[in-house]
């Protein structure tokens, strides 16, 4: 987990990097405040309206708080309560220093849940095991921007891409892992007598030795295979004890694809191109503009809008290093009639360029 030290005004700890830790550390501070602090609501609400996503972040976060208190009483979240505060309390911490780590310890009671909101509405009994994950250090990501590299304890590795999250659940003859958003490449190490499955919107991506790559977003479910073989199904779930039948398997060079409101495909997949964000670039080959500018935001917090829905279908090829808006926005501005200009929320906005006069 990380942390920088931004305070809050009047208030107790650091804010966490992560938007939804930081939405969670606002939501139990404002839960302990005074309701008369205005200096302290005043610097919340700057925090809140600095983006959308600090807005929706915590109103999943005050759902998520809400869901939290409704199983509170749970034998099996009242357990992980005193495991959490006992670690707390034997490190040998200062008494601030000791508060605090309870206060993380809520925090990340409150974060878990919102995780469950995000990717299990109807499930909140694993709540107990997201917290559990994070406490034991079975949960990666990556920052906007950022790639990881994590080897699991078989000798599996995991690449995280930008905005990316994975916990693993290694458990007996299964070596499980759920990948929670974003994208990920998996090179899994052989072993017969433990399938490595990965769980992901809905399905499960099952190898025994390969290398493969999952990518979700809010439209997209893509599997692609490296080498190996892999198999795609729908998620087991309580209802449905019986696994399902294969959605699809894979040989290597191809995809599976599920768009939203689509019928899945299996395609033969461009590999060099579809795991370039490994070498920190990405490749477009007569893509839109609207869906290469949508991969190029993936990679920095330095938004790129279209300012008129006439440029989305222009057509672009190029390779690009991950993070370098500047230099895609000269590339777009030289090749084509447009310009670049400045939105009040400092995003950079392509609209067409003006004639020139005379």
């Amino acid at each position: 987990m990380k942390w920088q030290t931004t305070p809050i005004a009047n208030g107790p700890g650091p804010l966490p990097d992560d938007i939804d830790e930081a939405a969670a550390r606002w939501s139990e501070v404002l839960s302990d405040a005074d309701g008369a602090d205005g200096t302290l609501r005043a610097a919340f609400e700057a925090w809140r309206d600095r983006s959308q996503a600090h807005a929706a972040a915590f109103r999943r976060v005050e759902a998520a708080r809400s869901l939290a208190q409704a199983v509170a009483d749970a034998p099996d979240m009242l357990a992980l309560r005193r495991e959490t505060l006992a670690r707390a309390s034997k490190s040998r911490l200062s008494c601030a220093a000791r508060t605090y780590g309870y206060s993380i310890a809520a925090s990340l009671l409150v974060v878990a849940a919102v995780g469950l909101l995000i990717l299990r509405p109807d499930a909140p009994g694993r709540m107990v095991q997201g917290v559990q994950d994070a406490i034991a250090g079975n949960v990666h990501e990556t920052a906007v921007g950022e790639r990881s590299e994590v080897t699991l304890a078989d000798g599996s590795v995991i690449t995280l891409n930008t905005d990316s999250r994975v916990s693993v659940h290694y458990q007996g003859k299964t070596r499980a892992v759920t990948l929670e958003r974003g994208q990920a490449l998996f090179k899994v190490a052989k072993d017969r007598t433990r399938p490595f499955i990965v769980t992901a919107d809905g399905r499960q991506v099952t190898a025994l030795g390969t290398e493969f790559e999952v990518h979700m977003s809010e439209r997209l479910f893509e599997v692609t295979l490296l080498e190996g073989r892999v198999t795609v199904t729908r998620e087991r779930t309580q209802t449905a004890a019986m696994a399902a039948a294969p959605t699809a398997e894979l040989q290597p060079g191809q995809q599976f694809v599920a768009l939203a409101a689509t019928v899945p495909q299996v395609r033969v997949a461009d590999v060099r191109r579809e795991v370039s964000w490994r070498h920190g670039q990405v490749v477009f080959e007569n893509e839109s503009l609207a869906d290469a500018v949508a991969e190029i935001n993936r990679y920095s917090r330095n938004r790129i809008v279209l300012g008129d829905t006439r440029l989305a279908s222009l057509k672009i090829s190029g390779a690009f290093n991950t993070g370098d808006t500047d230099t895609f926005v000269e590339a777009v501005t030289a090749y084509f009639p447009i310009e670049r200009a400045t939105s009040k929320n400092a995003a950079i906005v392509l609209k067409p360029r003006a004639p020139e006069r005379g």
